[in-house]
């Protein structure tokens, strides 16, 4: 039974550590075009902050230190960088030749993002980057527990008598996996009482005058509606998104392109009565007799008082339970491993790893002082 649980969590082991580096990529991706956006947005002004001047100095010596580097690295040494010196050189000085360039351009994508995409559902670009330090703590702190370098109190383990480590070992992992099983219920009875406004109580069937606990049934119910809700406006947004992005990468205003009659169209496409009520929903129409009237193409949310910036981040809420959970089996994984002594229980395996690396570290500085 051992070996093929060795092979399953290596597998999972595997699967992690690539998820954990795509969301990495991801955040630095998500980042890089929020801090470009808003470098480029940025106008410089005498007497003004400066940041648009200096994004567009790092952007310009960048590229052209690079093309430099690229088009003298075969010239020798001392051609390759000098001209490259120079050619960074010339560049910070050359931002201030297009320091006025793209400014509307950058603004207008940065507010779109932000503000009437289906990024704005997640609280934008910066949103999306805390989500994904979530997701990396969460991968890191599985991938950690799949390979024995969680945190932990081995201060017991160590003085137990030989015989006994495995059992106390197996003791710790089940409280470490209970604690991470209560503590996932714990967040999704909280998120769905808190964020999706699910009742606590309510009156006890046969004796209103009664207050009884909602059954977890219940708050499900309230939960997936809601879901659903967001998830049919995450899916509206999208289509919003597919008319609004052509458009603002030519340059026009992203809350300036829709009119009244392309609004209502837009609205009587989809079946908006499934998820609110129908009168909330006639509501958020334009008059038609305006037809010069514009609106932004963000997705309303009708009836509830609720705004859609940042609808999502419940859902994105579960994300930390979910990860508990992922723990949690990882643990029950890691205790039958042990069981049938496919873990070796020993309070120093696991820094084996570290102390090899170091050995083998001073082993190679040491033949280097007797060769020099």
């Amino acid at each position: 039974m051992g070996s093929p649980l060795q092979r399953l969590d290596a597998a999972w082991q595997r699967l992690e550590a690539r998820l954990c580096a795509g969301v990495l990529v991801a955040e630095i991706l998500s980042l890089t075009l929020w801090v470009s956006l808003k470098g480029l947005s940025a106008a410089t002004t005498p007497g003004g902050s400066a940041s648009g001047l200096v994004y567009r100095a790092i952007l310009t010596a960048t590229a052209l230190g690079l093309v430099a580097h690229l088009a003298t690295r075969t010239r020798g040494l001392t051609a390759h960088r000098t001209v490259t010196t120079a050619a960074v050189v010339l560049g910070l000085v050359a931002a201030r030749l297009w320091v006025h360039a793209g400014v509307a351009w950058g603004s207008n994508a940065l507010n779109w993002l932000q503000n009437a995409s289906s990024l704005m559902l997640i609280g934008g670009l910066r949103g999306l980057a805390t989500r994904f330090t979530l997701w990396v703590a969460l991968l890191g702190a599985s991938l950690a527990t799949s390979r024995g370098r969680h945190i932990h109190v081995d201060v017991l383990i160590r003085y137990v008598p030989a015989r006994l480590r495995r059992a106390t070992a197996v003791i710790g992992q089940l409280a470490a996996m209970a604690v991470c099983l209560f503590g996932a219920a714990g967040f999704v009875d909280y998120i769905s009482i808190s964020v999706y406004r699910a009742d606590a109580t309510r009156p006890c069937p046969g004796d209103a005058t009664r207050v009884c606990d909602t059954t977890a049934a219940e708050k499900a119910s309230t939960v997936e509606h809601k879901v659903g809700a967001d998830l049919f406006l995450l899916g509206r947004q999208t289509s919003l998104d597919a008319k609004s992005a052509g458009r603002v990468l030519v340059g026009t205003p992203y809350d300036q392109w829709m009119t009244a009659s392309e609004w209502n169209s837009w609205l009587d496409g989809a079946d908006w009565a499934a998820h609110f009520d129908p009168a909330a929903v006639a509501g958020v129409k334009m008059d038609p007799a305006q037809p010069d009237a514009r609106r932004m193409p963000q997705v309303p949310v009708p009836g509830t008082g609720e705004a859609a910036p940042g609808l999502l981040v419940r859902e994105l809420d579960f994300v930390f339970p979910f990860g508990l959970l992922v723990i949690a089996m990882k643990l029950l994984l890691r205790i039958v491993l042990i069981l049938s002594g496919r873990i070796e229980v020993d309070p120093d395996a696991a820094h084996a790893e570290e102390e090899l690396a170091n050995a083998q570290g001073r082993d190679d500085a040491a033949v280097r002082e007797v060769a020099a």
